[in-house]
């Protein structure tokens, strides 16, 4: 396999449209690294899904081309196939036989996937002992809790064993408990199996817990990608530094604080239980901190120091809100 597991250079899929194509992917360029956990972000119609599908083989690019695990997606498109495995948000298992068991259910996607019968067989056994679904592997899959068949269809999604996981959404419609527990085996797939995971979602505190690096695609073009750092500094200029201080005497530690140079202003100052909470802007995030801290030394009870970095909803809304007005 290549250094990076997906990789798309003016990747392009238009429609056709009544006076002009319509663009649903418009010559992106991404990289994703082996074993990563990449993040793709956008507004509905941005193009997510349609990038999916064409890394998937369920579409051809009109332009441009792709690479996963090594292989080409239009001329090497069955190798593509056995390196991917693709959960397009079924969450409620509508793509399992809820007539069958679980391990009939697994049995057959596995003849169907062409996984050697001997090979299939220790493969089923060791995903649902994974999955924790031993105790109800023979059990009917429309008796299951919701989780349970979400459990089900990752299972099905490893049965080929593959390096590369596509993830389109596959926590959509689950309570929150079912939720988090999606999340956290996705996270063991690629912690502890070192699956290479692309993972699209809505749920922008999903993305933001879960993965290293973040790509936010709208009206078609990739228009931010980077770590949580990166997209930050992309919206924000100045740092915000909060102090956290033991006893009420704040107002005073919040003339001292902005008296210094580095301070671009005082965002906030105000009670917090038995304490004080300073928040401030500053132009120089390294050099601040120290500073605060010496200047409040000796004089006040210092519980913290440390940058507010703002989260991944807000840098997402003004990063596609400044694309949409541009």
């Amino acid at each position: 396999m290549n250094d990076h597991s997906i990789e798309t250079i003016g990747i392009t899929k238009e429609y056709p449209g009544k006076e002009k194509p319509l663009v649903a992917v418009d010559h992106t360029d991404l990289l994703i690294r082996s074993g990563e956990l990449f993040g793709l972000l956008g507004p509905n119609g941005a193009g997510k899904t349609t990038l999916i599908k064409m890394l998937c083989t369920l579409i051809l690019p009109t332009e441009g081309t792709a690479k996963v695990g090594g292989y080409d997606i239009v001329k090497e498109a069955a190798k593509v196939r056995e390196t991917i495995g693709w959960l397009h948000g079924e969450t409620g298992g509508r793509a399992l036989y809820w007539r069958l068991s679980a391990r009939d259910n697994l049995r057959f996607y596995a003849y169907i996937q062409n996984v050697p019968s001997d090979v299939a067989r220790k493969r089923i056994e060791a995903l649902l002992e994974f999955f924790d679904l031993k105790r109800e592997a023979d059990s009917l899959v429309k008796d299951y809790s919701t989780g349970m068949k979400v459990r089900v269809m990752l299972a099905r999604t490893l049965l080929p064993n593959p390096p590369i996981l596509l993830l389109d959404e596959p926590t959509v419609g689950l309570d929150a408990q079912t939720a988090i527990e999606t999340r956290k085996l996705i996270q063991t797939l690629n912690r502890e199996l070192h699956k290479t995971i692309l993972l699209t979602s809505h749920n922008l505190y999903e993305v933001e817990k879960l993965c290293e690096r973040v790509a936010i695609i709208n009206t078609g073009k990739i228009v931010a990608l980077g770590t949580m750092d990166q997209l930050a500094h992309l919206i924000h200029e100045a740092k915000t530094v909060e102090v956290r201080l033991e006893g009420t005497d704040g107002e005073a530690a919040t003339q001292i604080i902005q008296q210094l140079d580095l301070i671009r202003r005082v965002m906030m100052s105000e009670r917090s239980g038995d304490g004080w909470i300073i928040r401030a802007e500053v132009s120089d995030l390294d050099s601040a901190i120290p500073r605060i801290a010496n200047a409040l030394a000796g004089n006040f009870r210092i519980r913290g120091i440390s940058e507010i970095r703002p989260h991944l909803e807000e840098i997402f809304v003004k990063i596609t809100e400044g694309n949409n007005h541009g």
